[in-house]
């Protein structure tokens, strides 16, 4: 599989939004269902403000749980669905829309106010790429996502890192981008820079290793 850190980081940013970490009302978003059928359907625009699409809850076709990357991938910009393979039968699509949010694949900038806190903020702050065969064909990438919590609040903030750690332990080998992520280290509370000693903030990074690329 071609490695890829805007669809890594955007995949865990979703699942992310999608475990309420941040409730979805401090989130400023709203949970929206579409239903209908699918007659051998290979692209599905969402019905409710499609542009502001945030997260994919889950999609459901003729009964079966899809999964996405294996049966579908989205296009968050425009709140396009694309089916791996052309659907057939009820469907139904949970997700999350709104004109804001509190989890995003960066970090919050100086201008931000208390009153936009808490967030999540994700990236991906190193990584190593080794050779896995003597033919030079399939190369291994190891990443090393990195997961900040921002509260007013000590004990939010706690909490959050808690959640955040729980979410991707119980999870650690369902991911479509990363076949294993697993925590490794956890910072220590700091004030945020910038804040006035206003704001705390602390990051639990993972190891998301055996991805594997092959040309």
């Amino acid at each position: 599989m071609v490695q890829d850190l805007f669809e890594i980081k955007e995949e865990l940013t979703v699942f992310l939004r999608n475990q309420d970490i941040i409730p979805i009302g401090t989130r400023g978003v709203s949970t929206e269902q579409d239903t209908g059928t699918y007659a051998a359907t290979s692209t599905d625009t969402l019905d409710t403000n499609p542009t502001l699409l945030k997260n994919i809850r889950d999609i459901t076709v003729g009964g079966t749980p899809l999964a996405l990357g294996t049966d579908y991938s989205v296009e968050y910009d425009t709140g396009v669905i694309t089916y791996v393979s052309p659907q057939t039968g009820a469907f139904t699509i949970n997700y999350d829309q709104g004109s804001t949010d509190r989890i995003y694949p960066d970090y919050p900038q100086p201008y931000t106010k208390l009153s936009q806190f808490p967030r999540i903020a994700v990236d991906i702050i190193s990584g190593t790429m080794t050779e896995f065969s003597i033919a030079a064909t399939t190369t291994r990438h190891a990443y090393t996502p990195s997961v900040t919590c921002y509260s007013v609040d000590v004990a939010e903030l706690g909490d959050m890192i808690s959640d955040t750690q729980t979410a991707i332990l119980n999870n650690k080998k369902n991911f479509y981008y990363l076949k294993l992520i697993t925590p490794t280290d956890l910072g220590p509370v700091l004030n945020s820079p910038g804040k006035e000693d206003k704001v705390l903030q602390r990051n639990i990074d993972f190891m998301a290793d055996f991805n594997f690329e092959t040309v």
